[in-house]
């Protein structure tokens, strides 16, 4: 079925007729968002009239007209001297020219007091005389406690879900409409491809500032993946590169830093890729078992809390090899174990079994296959915490629980 504000073709249009729907629908939602804008009013906003794609006292336009006359995309006024103008823009820039010549046209309607929003992506500088707002500020602002509502919560679920469709249409090519608020998967909201890579995505771009990532060497400048491709699977990834990295040759050279979201879970994991460089596999394989049975026990210690909330630390290896350039993976074998199993002693309901540590640290001696090594801490879906903001904090966590390997892996303990 099509969406109450897919009424228009281009995704500017789109965006701004969802806006001006829930403002008129919604008169607290319009007093909330004037005050937000910092501008005031002659009027309660409950006696102001808002019009689209035109200009008051016009009837409406096609899209195609309003295209080609460059009319307002949304106007709020009073049908006297006051209004506010509101231009949308997602991928178009925006001019001083395009918004004086729609003041201009508002004053030859007898408009006198006439104030400019320009409401646009990230970074993206408005001319003066012109309050700058984005759409993920707006996404923010409508998801606080007091302003949310039916129509609020409509427009926050519109606007994730044409972050997705215009990336997928490569229209949205940087920049975002939203911002990370969590993870929202559950038994009543399930997984989706597309939804799964639009939070990876802002979860990311959020990861990358955070100081005790970058205390740990991940390098924020330093981009993940070249494309994610596909509309389908059980789980899309991405990686943080490491600074004290190799500057030539492929990420697979070193270890990283990965988060992928599943179907049933989030995973975060420290990567050691099959192609590593020498020094590091050297490394790997001088650890052994007993090495590896210490780290696991500081990692284990290290992410109490997260286990404490049903998370669980296991350590990952995987054989598979490719029919082609292009072709999917194919698994020949892997090996998943969870750390309590390398403890001298039983840990709840998981019981001690050293040979699986003891086969970790064969592999790499031993490796006559394309073999990939993972530690990872798996949080289920339902975790306290993955459903907002917290669940950042929860992958650093993550990530900072497995700093023992990390540092076992640099030659620095």
């Amino acid at each position: 079925m099509r969406n109450l504000f897919d009424q228009y073709s281009q995704p500017e249009n789109r965006l701004s007729h969802a806006l001006a729907v829930c403002l008129d629908e919604d008169r607290a939602l319009m007093q909330g968002f004037l005050a937000w804008v910092g501008v005031r009013t002659p009027v309660r906003a409950k006696d102001l009239l808002i019009v689209e794609q035109s200009l008051p006292g016009d009837p409406p336009e096609s899209e195609t007209e309003t295209e080609r006359k460059g009319l307002p995309d949304i106007v709020v006024h009073d049908d006297d001297r006051w209004c506010l103008l509101i231009e949308s823009k997602v991928q178009a820039s925006l001019t001083e020219d395009q918004l004086r010549r729609h003041e201009r046209t508002l004053r030859r309607r007898g408009f006198e007091q006439i104030h400019r929003v320009a409401l646009t992506k990230s970074g993206v500088r408005a001319p003066k005389g012109t309050v700058a707002v984005t759409w993920s500020g707006l996404y923010e602002w409508l998801g606080m406690a007091g302003q949310r509502g039916e129509w609020s919560d409509r427009l926050r679920a519109y606007l994730r879900a044409a972050e997705v469709r215009l990336a997928q249409e490569e229209y949205l090519t940087e920049g975002t409409l939203t911002m990370f608020d969590g993870f929202p998967f559950s038994d009543d909201n399930p997984y989706t491809y597309g939804e799964a890579k639009r939070l990876l995505n802002l979860a990311l771009e959020e990861l990358r500032k955070d100081r005790t990532l970058r205390s740990l060497g991940m390098d924020p400048k330093a981009p993940g993946r070249t494309a994610i491709t596909g509309r389908g699977g059980r789980a899309v990834w991405d990686f943080l590169p490491l600074k004290d990295r190799p500057k030539r040759g492929a990420f697979t050279g070193y270890p990283h830093l990965t988060l992928a979201v599943h179907a049933d879970h989030l995973e975060v994991a420290i990567t050691i890729p099959n192609s590593v460089i020498r020094p590091v596999r050297q490394r790997l394989i001088d650890l052994g078992s007993d090495r590896l049975t210490t780290i696991n026990a500081k990692i284990l210690r290290r992410a109490r809390r997260l286990t404490s909330r049903g998370a669980w630390v296991q350590a990952y290896a995987l054989q598979r090899h490719y029919l082609g350039q292009r072709s999917p993976a194919i698994t020949d074998a892997m090996l998943t174990f969870r750390l309590e199993t390398s403890q001298p002693r039983n840990s709840g309901r998981v019981k001690r079994q050293p040979e699986w540590v003891e086969l970790f640290a064969a592999l790499p001696r031993q490796k006559r296959s394309n073999i990939q090594f993972q530690y990872r801490v798996h949080l289920p879906w339902g975790t306290k915490g993955l459903n907002s903001r917290e669940s950042l904090r929860l992958i650093v966590e993550s990530w900072s629980a497995m700093k023992p390997l990390l540092d076992a892996l640099r030659g620095d303990s």
